[in-house]
């Protein structure tokens, strides 16, 4: 199956772009529509690389909005995790496919997702047609009986197939302060033995910090590096408090950190030096976090809080400049996954947007990077392509309607 896009800005300049199965083949000022199977005309529309959202937890759009104003550890005990005991499987699905038309309305093809009932997440990618890594999450909360159930569930988990080439099976432990250290081994072994991606919160708050170097004498960082947890496959969520060595560590073992600004503001978890981690080479992406600690899963917001915050943080007004954000939401996730994507070039694959550009917060145009940063919204996405195939065309998903209409409904019921 091949499309042929015509005439759509890129780089302000309009040109013709051959898809082949799930890359971009050509690109040209003019390509013959004898080699397509499929046009597009892209008059008035700008490309730009998809999203990747790096951390989050998806079907907490169904929590959104509860708990608010309070710190995490609060926030977590008194509000979300009494409320996550009573979830069921189709209510995950229900609230991951709501989720999922959020984010690719708002451009992200790619989610790195922590919760539980993954098999009904992946139900609705297979639906929506979006890209996601997916993981059995280890929360034993120090608790034998539940390391034991841990244990069986994960490795059934990773070890059942998944016929989706979209959705890549991971490994994820919560957090120091809640998975035993039987279970963060158990889990490291399993993200080794099939050769996955181990995901977890690490140095979100200070308390998180102090407790771990009470208990253990030492940081979260050197504990998890103790035990062998951090390798090049290892994702970080937030790391907002290393001090130098912890940041030396993760830079030496090639981990990916997950940066969510607008999750660490609002639950006032502190601001994680952006710049600092950028000058020293940190490999650094975006996520959004959950929609109840967010309050969106956008990435535009949180490109732009994430500039902002760089900015403010380190007093530095050259701080987490549009090219640097842009590489941590596109090009760096990209590279860590191991995909030739975040760029618009022939040879990578199509995962990618097509901004409005009769839309006011496009113009003016020769500057559209600035603004994808710093003043796009949703309004703005008028096409998503994840992987060759368009998932959003002009506005409009097919399932849309349905999705808002079943959230609805579980919503009466749930509150």
């Amino acid at each position: 199956m091949s499309i042929l896009i015509r005439q759509v800005l890129l780089n302000n300049k309009p040109v013709d772009i051959l898809i082949n199965k799930n890359k971009i083949e050509k690109i040209a000022s003019h390509i013959p529509t004898a080699l397509s199977d499929e046009i597009v005309q892209a008059e008035g529309k700008a490309i730009l690389p998809a999203f990747y959202n790096m951390h989050t937890h998806s079907p907490m759009v169904l929590l959104r909005g509860i708990g608010e104003d309070k710190d995490l550890f609060s926030w977590l005990q008194n509000d979300i995790w009494p409320r996550e005991e009573k979830l069921t499987g189709e209510q995950i699905y229900i609230a991951s496919r709501m989720a999922i038309l959020e984010m690719i309305k708002t451009g992200t093809v790619l989610f790195n997702d922590m919760y539980f009932f993954m098999d009904e997440t992946i139900r609705a990618i297979d639906e929506m047609g979006a890209r996601g890594l997916i993981s059995c999450v280890a929360m034993d909360l120090f608790d034998p009986k539940k390391t034991l159930q841990k244990k069986k569930d994960m490795a059934h988990f990773i070890q059942t197939p998944c016929s989706n080439k979209q959705v890549i099976k991971t490994i994820a432990c919560h957090a120091v302060y809640t998975v035993s250290e039987e279970l963060l081994l158990f889990s490291k072994d399993l993200a080794q033995k099939h050769n996955t991606y181990l995901h977890i919160h690490l140095a979100e708050t200070e308390k998180e910090v102090l407790d771990c170097i009470e208990k253990t004498g030492l940081t979260p960082t050197k504990y998890l590096d103790k035990l062998g947890l951090l390798t090049p496959k290892t994702i970080l969520a937030h790391c907002v408090w290393l001090n130098d060595e912890d940041q030396n560590i993760i830079k030496e073992r090639g981990c990916l950190i997950a940066h969510c600004p607008i999750s660490n503001l609002k639950l006032n978890s502190g601001q994680m030096p952006l710049n600092t981690y950028l000058k020293k080479g940190l490999k650094v992406a975006l996520g959004t976090d959950g929609a109840s600690s967010n309050n969106a899963l956008s990435m535009f917001s949180e490109m732009k809080v994430a500039a902002l915050s760089a900015k403010g943080e380190s007093h530095d007004i050259t701080a987490a400049p549009v090219s640097s954000i842009l590489k941590m939401a596109h090009q760096t996730p990209a590279e860590f996954l191991g995909l030739n994507a975040g760029k618009i070039i022939e040879g990578a694959l199509a995962d990618f947007i097509f901004v409005d550009t009769h839309n006011t917060l496009t113009h003016p145009l020769q500057f559209l990077d600035s603004h994808c940063v710093y003043s796009l919204d949703s309004s703005c996405v008028s096409d998503v392509c994840v992987n060759g195939r368009f998932v959003l065309k002009n506005k409009n998903h097919p399932l849309e309607n349905e999705i808002i209409d079943s959230f609805f409904t579980l919503t009466e019921s749930f509150f």
